[in-house]
């Protein structure tokens, strides 16, 4: 069914070339926060000259030849880049990309995006690549470009906390275990058990590079971290955050807030003009925390998890 339905479609799915990269930066730039992590390999594979297997360009016949309608990352998650077209085009854009993707990419460990494309598109690839472990239809999307609202943590003293800084090498040790919790916690499995050594590679890249935060105090008697984040991806002058964390303990304090403000800022300074980051609508604890911070609703997102 896949293969007959390529062959009449309008729209074709095909690997990238380095001619194509500024077309689909530019499709990117529409929306830099919701395409940054796209976004972050097209400029990756400028930087470098090599186009990486993952990035893949939608076309469509126009006349004697064909226009770039769209873009698709797929590496560990799949995100669609499709600008937004009349409701007619649009659903015929949906059927020849669903058709493609089934047909061309394996099923990623997620499915991520503006809610929209991302729900449209799951429930047209649903019968090659479900079930879904799990469907998360509203996350909201924020970003904050101006200050940081800070708010100072209760009893900062008590618990002894350090300023939040750069993860350095000699910190990856108690990093780790914060960052399993976090993962256990947000996506349901645990990376030690399943995938460890990409995890690990790509926690102990975020370290090297600068783009993990830390707080160390003490929680349970001793001195570890308490707070973290990390920039998970970084491109079009948008920082998008992932990870965020506090150490169970000490959730209810203020910790998040006063992290998240010491981030956005050191991020602000040199990194990036615009932080943003994504949410579960039903996280009602963390959507507080990013709303007292400063950071602005701006759309929704959603995830499918294999």
């Amino acid at each position: 069914m896949t293969d007959s339905l390529l062959r009449r479609a309008q729209h074709s799915l095909a690997p990238a070339q380095r001619r194509d990269l500024e077309e689909i930066r530019d499709l990117c730039a529409q929306d830099p926060v919701a395409n940054v992590v796209p976004m972050a390999h097209v400029e990756a594979a400028l930087s470098s000259g090599s186009v990486p297997a993952g990035l893949w360009v939608v076309r469509r016949r126009a006349g004697w030849g064909r226009e770039m309608a769209g873009a698709v990352w797929a590496g560990a998650n799949v995100c669609a880049v499709l600008p937004e077209i009349d409701a007619d085009a649009a659903e015929e854009r949906m059927a020849d990309v669903a058709a493609a993707v089934a047909g061309r990419i394996s099923r990623p460990a997620a499915l991520v995006g503006p809610a929209p494309v991302t729900l449209d598109l799951w429930g047209r690839v649903e019968p090659w690549w479900g079930p879904a472990r799990e469907v998360r239809p509203r996350q909201v999307s924020m970003r904050i470009d101006g200050p940081a609202r800070h708010v100072e943590p209760l009893n900062a003293a008590e618990l002894e906390l350090e300023a939040v800084r750069l993860a350095r090498a000699d910190d990856y040790d108690a990093l780790l275990p914060a960052c399993v919790h976090m993962f256990i916690g947000e996506v349901g499995y645990d990376p030690m058990r399943h995938g460890r050594a990409s995890y690990e590679d790509r926690l102990h890249r975020l370290v090297r590079t600068g783009r993990a935060y830390i707080q160390y105090g003490v929680a349970e008697g001793r001195r570890q971290v308490v707070f973290k984040a990390e920039v998970g991806a970084l491109a079009g002058g948008v920082a998008q955050l992932q990870g965020v964390w506090v150490h169970p303990e000490l959730r209810g304090r203020g910790l998040a807030r006063a992290g998240l403000a010491a981030v956005v800022a050191a991020v602000h300074t040199g990194t990036a003009p615009t932080v943003s980051l994504y949410v579960n609508d039903f996280n009602t604890p963390a959507l507080a925390s990013y709303d007292a911070v400063g950071f602005a609703r701006v759309g929704t997102f959603a995830t499918v998890m294999f």
